[in-house]
């Protein structure tokens, strides 16, 4: 890290004191939700498509379904893969610049798709460029949502995240009427054009103002030492005493949040006519990694994606194997949408209670999720088969609300990009490494053995978040 004077450079001592910015709970922070809403229905949107294109896509190129699969299979790969990158690129650039850019990343890689006229191509368009655009923009939806609120910082998250059933009910029904309109190539590049919607929510991501840096320099002119204070301008900032010989901004006097950074120098004005511009954060903090809790927590998500997925993948062909029909089947997987949606929203209320501590919720949700999918091979009738369905999606919703939220509470705000980032990666590798070993308990076992595998991996994810829990609580993390 480096500074920058408009007078002579001056040393900076390894102190750097950070501000704090204030969230707003609510006003303009509504736009962001609202935003995020959309971004997370394009991305789900896009991920879910892929599955409506696959039969097309099979008879236009007519390669083998496993060859034709690795297009879905790398784009849903590739975003969470590439979280750590659209960390450093957000961190480099501001959440604004980088939704944006990833937004038109996403359409490029969308709209080019309809011009290839091979598996291998497409892979590369619709897996590697379109999935790499939309890693910034999932991102961010988090991160921003976030930094937007505090008091509601749960349920802001929550309606965020209420995609499942909007995708399910309205985006892949559009997505197939345009396939049988306009031919798979004609509904992708209208996909290509609805995800440009991504650059106007992007927009929407302003940045908080009031983020301050005290950086310690040695002034020549002064015995005493001194903090300048830098907000993306070059002018004096209006100092306001607040002890003898102390002083700070009046704006953040107001705010009793700074007096433990004092600013002290015989003689300010003269310094603050060449104040030192703010100074850089680092690209990736890799301090993250230091700290246990968060380390243990980033495990319990890699081991609770390996099972996650077995349930969207597996209940409907068990449920039709054991003498449903396929309507009764597909209610079942409408029931669990929809209550996982309603999870979204009660885990939203539930994780903004101060006397419910998130991580006993998150764990204990897990347990329950992961004992759900570990009893449905004991049952072989519609209603209880129904009711698990349920459950699951009611109980998994957890996993959608509360992740981030746990990463504050551990890192404090300013971290979570980074250490969101890294969950991502860890989630894109369980979700490469979870389906070969899920078809291969298939193949060699049942889908009893294969319900059993994944919920004990839920579970001992769930019994990991408990024992982050017994550690002392990490003091005065920003919020």
């Amino acid at each position: 890290m480096t500074e920058e004077c408009s007078d002579k450079p001056v040393p900076v001592s390894k102190s750097i004191r950070r501000g704090k910015v204030e969230a707003p709970d609510g006003g303009w922070g509504w736009v962001v939700v609202f935003s995020a809403l959309i971004i997370n229905v394009i991305t789900l949107g896009c991920s879910y498509s892929i599955g409506e294109l696959h039969v097309s896509l099979l008879d236009y190129f007519q390669e083998s379904r496993s060859k034709t699969a690795r297009i879905g299979s790398i784009f849903v790969a590739v975003p969470l893969l590439c979280g750590p990158i659209a960390s450093f690129v957000t961190n480099r650039i501001g959440f604004r610049k980088a939704t944006i850019i990833g937004g038109l990343i996403t359409a490029i890689g969308l709209i080019s798709s309809t011009f290839v006229n091979s598996v291998e191509a497409m892979a590369v368009t619709y897996g590697f460029i379109a999935g790499l655009g939309i890693s910034m923009p999932y991102l961010n939806s988090i991160v921003v949502v976030a930094m937007y609120f505090e008091k509601k910082r749960s349920l802001a998250t929550g309606i965020s995240r209420c995609r499942a059933v909007i995708v399910t009910q309205i985006f892949v029904p559009l997505y197939q009427y345009l396939i049988m309109s306009y031919s798979w190539r004609g509904a992708v590049m209208i996909l290509g054009a609805i995800s440009l919607n991504i650059v106007v929510c992007g927009a929407a991501f302003k940045p908080l103002e009031g983020a301050k840096e005290y950086i310690k320099v040695q002034d020549s002119h002064c015995d005493d030492k001194i903090f300048t204070e830098q907000d993306h301008v070059d002018h004096a900032i209006e100092l306001t005493p607040i002890d003898e010989d102390f002083l700070v901004s009046k704006s953040l006097k107001s705010k009793d949040n700074y007096k433990s950074n004092p600013v002290s120098c015989h003689d300010f004005r003269e310094t603050m006519k060449t104040p030192c511009k703010q100074m850089n954060k680092p690209l990736f903090d890799i301090s993250i990694f230091t700290n246990v809790r968060y380390v243990m927590f980033a495990l319990s998500g890699f081991i609770l994606y390996i099972g996650y997925d077995v349930p969207y993948l597996l209940y409907v062909n068990r449920a039709t194997s054991i003498d449903n029909t396929q309507e009764r089947a597909m209610f079942m997987v409408d029931l669990m949408i929809y209550l996982h949606t309603f999870g979204i929203l009660l885990y939203g209320f539930l994780g903004d209670r101060k006397q419910i501590n998130r991580r006993y919720l998150y764990s204990g949700s897990l347990l329950l999720t992961g004992a759900v999918v570990a009893i449905v091979p004991l049952f072989t009738t519609f209603l209880p088969c129904t009711i698990l369905a349920g459950l699951f999606g009611l109980f998994s919703a957890s996993t959608e609300v509360l992740t981030s939220l746990i990463i504050v509470d551990i890192l404090g705000i300013d971290k979570l990009s980074d250490a969101y980032g890294v969950v991502l990666f860890l989630q894109g590798v369980s979700s490469l490494v979870g389906p070969p070993v899920v078809g291969w308990l298939y193949d060699s076992y049942s889908y009893d053995k294969t319900f059993y595998s994944a919920g004990c991996c839920i579970c001992i994810s769930g019994i990991i978040v408990f024992l982050t829990s017994l550690k002392r609580t990490r003091k005065n993390a920003p919020k």
